[in-house]
């Protein structure tokens, strides 16, 4: 797997220079932050700072593997038993095969030698480490989840606009006339009157003329956009202006509403 060309939110900057350098601030600022934090309450900053340092490497690869090959290879995915069962085992295993060899063989003879360990596995002090150790893990792994999630759902909100725009915007019909066929977007359609054998479309820009029924067209028109009010006359809802139980105003055009069709029109338009 190629660190670099990792796709999730911690690793997705352009600039490798730029991103590595984000990196290494954030262990600066943490290595800082905790050797204040230790060295205010017992006044020995450097041993503090000494500890931070052989704390690293564990850190560092607790926080690596787990956001360049758990996150993407099961949180991502949904699999989040496995996730949960692969960090612990990480966890475990980063502390006792790195960090607790560093603490009880190095770190304690050289800065902690007032500190007595009773032996390697101690299960307290092992509890500790991997306390200790997974803070480092924390905020990274938090910064992930929130620019995934905060990614998905721009892609959702993408999606649904262009599907949005696609159905407002780019939905048309052909319609033959003469023996040519045009193209009309639906989302230009104000209203289609029939003409006995023939049908006439008013939109925004013109007017057309076809040779066709008005209930085959009906069939090819969104429903929930155009309502039939009248036998002669299907209208497009949203350029309705005003409206009564006897007749419609589009674009000042004024349309009936037929007898047999006042019941839907009411229903539809809300009329009370």
């Amino acid at each position: 797997m190629n660190f670099y060309n990792m796709k999730f939110p911690f690793f997705t900057k352009n600039n490798l220079a730029n991103r590595i350098g984000k990196h290494l601030l954030y262990w600066l600022i943490f290595i800082l932050f905790f050797t204040i934090v230790w060295g205010t309450y017992d006044n020995d900053y450097f041993r503090n700072l000494m500890v931070q340092v052989f704390s690293l490497p564990s850190r560092v690869t607790l926080v690596y593997v787990t956001l360049c090959i758990l996150f993407p290879v099961f949180f991502l995915q949904k699999k989040y038993t496995k996730f949960i069962l692969s960090f612990l085992l990480l966890l475990i295993g980063v502390t006792v095969f790195i960090q607790r060899p560093l603490i009880f063989y190095v770190v304690q003879p050289l800065y902690l030698q007032d500190f007595k360990s009773e032996h390697f596995f101690t299960v307290t002090e092992i509890m500790n480490t991997i306390l200790d150790v997974n803070l480092a893990v924390i905020i990274p792994f938090g910064y992930v989840f929130f620019k995934s999630w905060q990614k998905t759902n721009q892609k959702k909100i993408e999606l649904e606009q262009q599907q949005l725009k696609q159905n407002t915007e780019e939905d048309f019909i052909y319609l033959k006339v003469e023996k040519s066929l045009q193209k009309v977007f639906i989302k230009d359609i104000i209203c289609i009157e029939s003409q006995k054998n023939y049908i006439k479309f008013k939109t925004t820009e013109r007017e057309i003329i076809v040779l066709k029924s008005i209930s085959s067209i009906q069939k090819s028109l969104p429903e929930k956009e155009f309502l039939r009010v009248h036998r002669s006359y299907i209208v497009a809802i949203k350029f309705i202006d005003s409206f009564s139980p006897s007749k419609l105003i589009l674009k000042g055009i004024s349309i009936p509403v037929g007898r047999k069709y006042k019941d839907e029109v009411k229903e539809v338009l809300g009329y009370f």
